[in-house]
């Protein structure tokens, strides 16, 4: 028989001796783990699809860009002050992210998805329209100031066409139409807007047996090894321990 397979009968003895011990062990962290697995509240969620509004074709703002303003520590702060909670709270609560679309090597963001996640599903959904208006009113500025120009472009040319005449009248008129439709038409000029309105999403329950087993099985194999190491001590120091026993 080798040395490796003396050795392996060994830490199996040693193993087995200890086995109420590993047991215990075991049993312990399994249930603790799952004890307080079963403390934990129901989590429930609430989410929002923003697209973000455009001007001429031109976007406000790019959608990452929305995304992380809206998880900045100062949007957070500012939002927390306005709605009366803590900027920790609103901060662990809500999540902002892209949803993009296309194929997979070459997808671009759409929307801004906005999701909160708190023990009361009144409180999540409270927290994500805060946040969708916070965003929608930042917007309208932006929106304001990049029409602005283009507004006033058709002011000028309806003041034009009302002094011109004849054939420059004619073309001025059909200059002011193109101003005017770009301006008005939803799929060149639109303020930023949530989609529907705010929905409830996914209900989290705790569930810790995964996890407790995965703890137990940790547990197990740590309790092992301890019980193998004392074994290999008591090799190494038989004086130390007979002392103890004594």
């Amino acid at each position: 028989m080798s040395e490796e397979q003396i050795n392996l009968d060994r830490y199996f003895r040693a193993a087995w001796r200890a086995k109420w011990f590993i047991i215990i062990v075991t049993l312990a962290t399994g249930g603790a783990i799952i004890y307080l697995g079963l403390r934990e509240p129901t989590l429930y969620t609430a989410e929002a699809l923003i697209e973000v509004g455009r001007v001429w074709k031109e976007p406000l703002e790019d959608t990452y860009t929305t995304a992380e303003t809206a998880s900045g520590g100062g949007f957070i702060q500012a939002l927390a002050q306005k709605i009366g909670v803590k900027p920790a709270h609103l901060k662990r609560s809500v999540k902002a992210d892209t949803v993009r679309a296309g194929p997979r090597r070459a997808q671009y963001p759409i929307l801004v998805r906005i999701t909160a996640t708190t023990e009361s599903l009144d409180e999540s959904m409270r927290l994500v329209q805060a946040v969708t208006d916070e965003i929608i009113a930042r917007h309208d500025k932006l929106f304001e100031e990049a029409i602005a120009p283009h507004r006033q472009q058709e002011e000028r040319l309806a003041e034009r066409v009302r002094q011109a005449s004849g054939e420059l009248a004619l073309k001025l008129e059909s200059e002011l139409d193109e101003v005017r439709a770009s301006n008005a038409s939803p799929t060149l000029t639109e303020k930023t807007h949530i989609l529907d309105s705010v929905a409830q999403g996914e209900v989290i329950r705790p569930s810790p047996w995964r996890r407790a087993a995965g703890y137990a099985l940790i547990a197990a194999f740590a309790s092992m090894g301890l019980a193998i190491l004392f074994d290999i001590f008591k090799s190494i120091h038989p004086s130390s321990t007979k002392s103890r026993d004594a």
